[in-house]
C-alpha cells in the first residue's frame, strides 16, 4: 500500500507486474483513502513535542500517554478532556467505545437537566468503563491492593468487579474527585442514599443511545421527567432481568431499588 494517497495504481502496477512474472509472487496493492502523509520519524518528534495527537487513533494517543512513550509526558492526574478520553480508550475494546462515548454524552445532557456538575459527569462517564476488560484475577489484584473488601457474591461475580476497581483507577491514576470516584464505584449496582451524580451516571449507563432492549424509550423519557422514578425503574429492570435469567442480585440494587420506591412514595404522598 501507498504511504501517500497519491501513491496509486499507476505506481504499484509496474512493481506489482515485475514481481509476479520473475517470482511468481501473489501480490495485491492497497490504495487507502484519507491516508495522512506523515512519517513516523516526523509523527515521533512531534509527539515529544506535546503535539501530533490528531495523526492518531484517541485510544493509540492514549496507550502512547500511559506509558510515557516517544518523549510524552503526561501527568495522568490532570489531563485535559480529550487526553483523558484518549487514555480510557486504550483500556478498553474497541467495540465499548461507542458505549463509553454513549454515556458521556447522556451524562453531560442529564448534568444539565438537573443542575448537577457537567464537568464531573463527563469525567466519571469517560472513566466508569476503563477496567471493564480485566479478568477476575487481574479485578481481584487490584482490589487487595486498594483495599476493596468484597462480599461472596462479588468474589465471584466479575461483572460486578469492574465498577469498584474502574473508581480505583480513576482516583489513584487519574486523581478524580472522591464524588466521582464513588459515582463510578456505584454505577453497576446502585445503593440507598445515591447522591445527584451517582443517580446520573447509574441511569446514563443503563440508557444511553447505543442501548435496545423493551422498554429502554420509556427510561430515556422518564430520566428528564423524574430522575428518581427513572433510577428505581432501572433498578427494578435489572433485578427482573437477573431473575429471568437465573442469577443473584447484588444486595445494593434491591437496597437502591426499596431506598428508592420509599423516596418516590413519600413524594407522591
Amino acid at each position: 500500500f501507498g504511504r501517500t494517497e497519491q501513491d496509486g495504481e499507476e505506481l504499484f502496477a509496474p512493481q506489482r507486474d515485475f514481481l509476479c512474472e520473475r517470482y511468481g509472487a501473489k501480490v495485491t496493492t492497497i490504495t487507502l483513502p484519507g491516508l495522512v502523509d506523515i512519517s513516523s520519524t516526523r509523527l515521533r518528534k512531534l509527539l515529544g513535542q506535546g503535539e501530533g495527537r490528531e495523526y492518531l487513533l484517541p485510544a493509540v494517543y492514549g496507550h502512547i500517554l500511559m506509558n510515557g512513550l516517544y518523549g510524552t509526558h503526561a501527568d495522568l492526574k490532570h489531563l485535559d478532556i480529550p487526553e483523558l478520553r484518549a487514555c480510557s480508550y486504550s483500556m478498553i475494546r474497541a467495540k465499548r467505545i461507542a458505549h463509553v462515548k454513549g454515556t458521556e454524552e447522556e451524562a453531560v445532557r442529564l448534568a444539565r437537566r438537573w443542575g448537577a456538575d457537567e464537568e464531573h459527569a463527563r469525567r466519571a462517564a469517560i472513566l466508569h468503563d476503563c477496567t471493564k476488560y480485566l479478568e477476575l484475577d487481574e479485578q481481584l489484584q487490584l482490589c487487595a491492593k486498594y483495599g476493596i473488601v468484597l462480599d461472596e457474591l462479588e468474589q465471584q461475580a466479575v461483572k460486578l468487579l469492574h465498577s469498584k476497581t474502574g473508581a480505583c483507577v480513576a482516583r489513584h491514576v487519574y486523581g478524580v474527585s472522591d464524588d466521582i470516584y464513588e459515582a463510578i464505584f456505584w454505577h453497576t449496582t446502585g445503593k440507598a442514599d445515591m447522591t445527584l451524580l451517582e443517580k446520573l451516571l447509574y441511569i446514563a449507563d443503563y440508557m444511553e443511545p447505543t442501548r435496545d432492549f423493551p422498554g429502554v424509550e420509556r427510561l430515556r423519557a422518564l430520566a428528564y421527567e423524574d430522575l428518581d422514578a427513572a433510577v428505581l425503574l432501572g433498578c427494578e429492570m435489572s433485578i427482573q432481568e437477573m431473575a429471568e435469567r437465573g442469577l443473584p442480585v447484588h444486595p445494593n440494587t434491591v437496597k437502591a431499588r426499596d431506598w428508592l420506591r420509599s423516596k418516590t412514595k413519600g413524594t407522591s404522598d
